[in-house]
């Protein structure tokens, strides 16, 4: 089975700013382009606490547990099968391999936000234990700015190669493309 997961970073109240706001319904509309696609789609929220690098080296005390900054945002809530709760900037850790392994999962699709941070350690992660991935970069953002989302988008292009990091049209493409195949070959 050719399965693809979706995993949308960190979409929750605490980054949401002028930047960043707007992305959840572009997801959303993704989300309905590839509706029918055997996609799994999974969110990560990031929770704070003491002892994150965010937390001790930068006295940053936003997205703790239990308050409203740490949690997924409502719009995205419902076409979420699985969140996976971490406190470091990737989401790829044994919790979530175990998934995607468990899932049948062929390749893992990253976008959200903040795209120099959450977004890039998770794709990197993944890429280095070589599981395809791709970053969908009209469906990312940071909350720093546009600056720094293109400035990620730069490190992406050279480090997981620039055929990894595309827009959600080829994204749409390419999933609905994998279901065709996959049903024509049934």
């Amino acid at each position: 089975m050719s399965r693809v997961m979706i995993a949308v970073i960190d979409m929750q109240q605490g980054f949401v700013n002028e930047y960043t706001e707007g992305i959840d319904r572009k997801i959303l509309d993704f989300l309905e382009s590839i509706k029918g696609a055997d996609a799994c789609i999974v969110g990560t929220r990031y929770v704070n606490n003491e002892h994150t690098a965010c937390y001790v080296f930068e006295g940053w005390k936003d997205c703790m547990e239990g308050t409203a900054d740490a949690r997924v945002l409502d719009t995205l809530r419902p076409s979420l099968q699985r969140v996976f709760d971490k406190d470091k900037y990737s989401c790829w850790n044994e919790e979530m391999k175990r998934f995607v392994q468990e899932q049948g999962i062929q390749k893992v699709y990253f976008l959200g936000v903040n795209t120099g941070c959450c977004v890039l350690h998770s794709a990197f992660d993944c890429y280095n234990d070589l599981v395809d991935c791709s970053v969908i970069t009209d469906l990312c953002g940071s909350t720093s700015g546009p600056a720094e989302h293109e400035a990620a988008l730069v490190i992406l292009r050279s480090c997981i190669t620039k055929e990894r990091v595309i827009s959600a049209k080829q994204a749409t493409k390419e999933i609905r493309g994998r279901t065709v195949r996959q049903t024509n070959e049934v």
